[in-house]
């Protein structure tokens, strides 16, 4: 038995409602909202916020699905794997070029369990131009799986199919920005030709009927033709209800998984799901939930990140966020460019979140120290992991002149739980969010890009209820 063993959804803070998208172009306003990411987030910081619940678990390999990965050329599986905090032996893999990564990496990650537990994580942050067709409902976030075999699946694969179909219907250069889209009505015909056949060979192969299936997920180009081709396969209302979510968006790879872990959250044991994920072509999944879901409880639930996401994002700030237009950010010097080396050299406590931890006291401290300022015993220090442990605002600065693409800056000096206290940026909040004494988690963000290189780091959110979507 091979499928499923976790899941783990992480969606940004942030909504931007379609009503305000219309109204800054005049334009007619759609129902919903979409989930859309900050400025110091991108598909990396998603996929390593929807894995740290996972680091614990010891996956022998992390697969990474997106087509927004920061890099051209540079393996995001590797900085996940490093951000937390796995071996260098972990095997790092990613998959881009097309919406049907999301499920390419998902078989193949099948196929490698016998290895050990494999992590899967797919996430996006597409954009379209503005005022295009698409604006109102690209959104973003990212979706990771565990995937394994034995005791512990929650839904097993049951049958697979492919189908390839090589259409220009959806596209971007290597140049592009912006996504690129043909004619809605040839989009549509071309992915129901390929739907239809990948979905009949897939529940042929399963031995079963549609009517039989629980639930379908039907991930297309977009969130109306994916509907469409739901009405296409005649399939009933009934089994589409995660398709009719229209809070977060369409997420580009992690449409089709976050649809399938809204089904998994509200399945019983032994129920079908057939999804079905479209792209030059289309893969058919049918999966079946086992005994084991009925114990099992993601950390993140789904509807914590709806119930406290901030729904009053303007046109402009998620303008300013995503660089639409160009903005003037002060008489200020540039940014450095990172210097290679010294991200080498500090790259377990950067990107690890890793400090130090007195032997002989048991202080702590980040970042990393030689001498303990407590016992002042010298060069006895071992790695120390900052990552889930208890942190409090100690006390705080609101700056409004600092540049900055999201006014104000927020900064904290923050204590953490072993006795260390560090310096941190605190994001997704607003000033009337933030008092002395609140508690904080961390939530990896990128500081900035310079000379083509990425500069991520720590930074801090406040803690909202009992869960929270980093």
């Amino acid at each position: 038995m091979k499928g499923i063993l976790a899941y783990q959804v992480y969606l940004p803070h942030h909504r931007l409602a379609k009503e305000e998208v219309a109204s800054f172009h005049g334009s007619y306003a759609g129902k919903g909202t979409k989930a859309v990411a900050h400025y110091d987030e991108d598909s990396l910081t998603m996929a390593v916020n929807a894995s740290l619940p996972f680091r614990k678990r010891n996956p022998k390999a992390i697969y990474f699905a997106s087509t927004t990965s920061p890099y051209q050329e540079k393996l995001s599986s590797v900085t996940i794997s490093k951000a937390l905090q796995l071996p260098a032996s972990t095997r790092t893999i990613d998959y881009g070029n097309g919406l049907r990564a999301a499920t390419n990496a998902f078989l193949s990650g099948l196929d490698a369990v016998e290895e050990g537990p494999v992590l899967l994580s797919m996430s996006d942050r597409r954009l379209t131009k503005p005022k295009s067709s698409l604006e109102d409902e690209m959104g973003a976030g990212a979706v990771s799986f565990m995937l394994g075999e034995g005791t512990g699946v929650i839904a097993e694969l049951i049958a697979s199919s492919h189908i390839s179909n090589d259409t220009v219907s959806q596209w971007r250069t290597s140049t592009d920005v912006f996504i690129r889209q043909w004619e809605d009505r040839f989009v549509a015909h071309a992915a129901a030709e390929a739907v239809k056949a990948c979905a009949n060979e897939v529940l042929s192969t399963a031995d079963i009927s549609l009517d039989e299936v629980d639930h379908v997920v039907i991930s297309g180009p977009s969130q109306k033709l994916s509907i469409n081709l739901a009405k296409a396969l005649r399939v009933d209302s009934k089994q589409i209800s995660a398709m009719k979510d229209n809070t977060i968006g369409h997420l580009g790879t992690a449409n089709g998984p976050l649809m399938v872990s809204k089904v998994l959250s509200e399945s019983k044991p032994d129920q079908k799901i057939l999804w079905l994920q479209v792209g030059d072509g289309c893969d058919g999944l049918v999966l079946k939930t086992t005994e084991e879901l009925t114990s099992y409880q993601s950390d993140n639930p789904l509807s914590y990140s709806e119930s406290t996401a901030n729904e009053s994002v303007s046109y402009s700030e998620y303008a300013r966020w995503n660089e639409l237009f160009e903005v003037d950010e002060g008489r200020r010097p540039g940014a450095p460019t990172p210097s290679a080396p010294a991200l080498k050299r500090n790259q377990e406590q950067n990107i690890g979140l890793v400090g130090s931890e007195c032997e002989s006291c048991g202080q702590n401290y980040f970042p990393k120290q030689r001498v303990c300022v407590k016992c002042h015993q010298r060069d006895e220090m071992t790695p120390f992991s900052l990552q889930g442990k208890k942190a409090t605002v100690a006390t705080y600065t609101v700056d409004y002149l600092a540049s900055s693409v999201s006014p104000p800056s927020i900064f904290a000096v923050v204590d953490i739980e072993g006795g260390s206290r560090m310096l941190a940026q605190v994001t997704d909040c607003k000033p009337e969010d933030i008092s002395i004494g609140i508690e904080v988690e961390f939530s990896f963000r990128k500081l900035y890009e310079a000379g083509g290189i990425h500069n991520y780091f720590w930074k801090v959110v406040p803690k909202r209820g009992d869960h929270h979507e980093s």
